[in-house]
């Protein structure tokens, strides 16, 4: 009996591979056809432009400039109010959104934070994607003093790239402009921490000053809309600065840095003969976020939800997750999240 069963399986094994090569010999234009068709459906979820009723907060890069298992660097796209607005554009952005299925080419504006390269790396190649791919107006980008250099580097940088593409489709001379960011810099009246730079269709975004020093100045934003507000940190050290962005905010997307693994992974790196590593590691701490000065943060300010993002060491696997926020529970009775690549939150 088990013989025969033997027999059947390998006739199985052997008929599925002849059947599937005899429907590509007889049937292979459908099939090729069927292939390019799937590949072509529209899978672009327009709720991010559609819906109005509702924040939708994507986490598009989690990573920071650690080399890690994100797939992006520092990115966060809030949509409200039938626009979108993106927070960052560190590496890997470009493809982090394509894969939520986002429509980029209706992008509304881009903020920036400040003018570490893992905040603003990809935004070239994002402002030179849309374009290319059918976007007629140019995207405004706003963010800190220096902007305007950065921006006008990256463009300059991309001038070759424009030159080529128009000679090959001469359609995108009509559309040249749109191949440039338009920089804007945020100024702050003498001695004020927060200055609004969006408020249109009941959407209100506010740039405010926040604490990682010696980067000045870096920017945090506080998005509301239909009663709801949203608190983008940037990178910041843990700081009674931040308070305010923070006092009964429904959501809060706020870098995270694990400060008791990295002390504890610091002797070992030396050990390993990972000098530099070591040195970069210690340098870093002060100014950022460490998870339990976080976690008494977020409770002193009422934050209904705190998501963790910029992770450093990158939080990789259950396990992983739960070290990295080892303590932060008997500190914050709020929810909290462990910020991942894709991961959407709507309120």
């Amino acid at each position: 009996m088990k013989l025969t069963k033997v027999r059947i399986v390998l006739a199985m094994l052997l008929i599925v591979p002849i059947a599937g090569a005899a429907a590509v010999y007889f049937g292979g234009d459908r099939i090729v056809e069927a292939v390019i068709n799937d590949r072509l459906e529209d899978d672009t979820d327009y709720a991010y432009v559609k819906d109005t009723e509702h924040i939708r907060v994507l986490l598009c890069g989690t990573g920071s400039p650690e080399i890690s298992a994100a797939r992006a660097q520092a990115c966060t796209l809030v949509a409200a109010g039938g626009k979108m607005f993106l927070f960052d554009a560190g590496e890997g952005t470009t493809k982090s959104l394509a894969e939520s299925d986002v429509p980029i080419g209706a992008l509304d504006r881009i903020f920036l934070t400040h003018f570490h390269s893992d905040h603003f790396n990809g935004l070239a190649s994002l402002v030179n994607a849309i374009w290319i791919w059918g976007r007629t107006e140019p995207l405004d980008v706003w963010g800190p003093v220096g902007l305007d250099k950065v921006v006008g580097g990256l463009n300059a940088a991309y001038a070759l790239d424009h030159g080529y593409r128009k000679d090959n489709m001469p359609h995108l001379n009509a559309t040249g402009p749109a191949a440039d960011a338009v920089p804007h810099e945020i100024d702050f009246p003498a001695g004020a921490r927060s200055v609004r730079v969006y408020d249109e269709g009941g959407v209100t975004i506010d740039a405010r000053l926040v604490a990682h020093e010696p980067v000045a100045p870096a920017l945090g934003y506080v998005i509301t809309y239909r009663g709801k507000k949203v608190f983008v940190s940037g990178d910041t050290e843990v700081s009674p600065v931040n308070l305010p962005a923070m006092q009964n905010a429904d959501l809060v997307v706020h870098e995270a840095y694990a400060t008791h693994l990295i002390r504890r992974a610091i002797p070992i790196m030396r050990k390993l003969g990972r000098t530099h590593d070591a040195q970069v590691a210690e340098r870093t701490i002060p100014y950022h976020a460490d998870t339990i000065a976080l976690a008494k943060q977020a409770q002193q300010a009422g934050v209904k939800h705190l998501v963790l993002t910029h992770l450093t060491p990158y939080a990789d696997g259950f396990i992983a997750r739960r070290l990295f926020t080892e303590g932060m529970a008997d500190h914050y009775k709020g929810e909290l999240t462990v910020g991942s690549d894709g991961l959407l939150i709507v309120l």
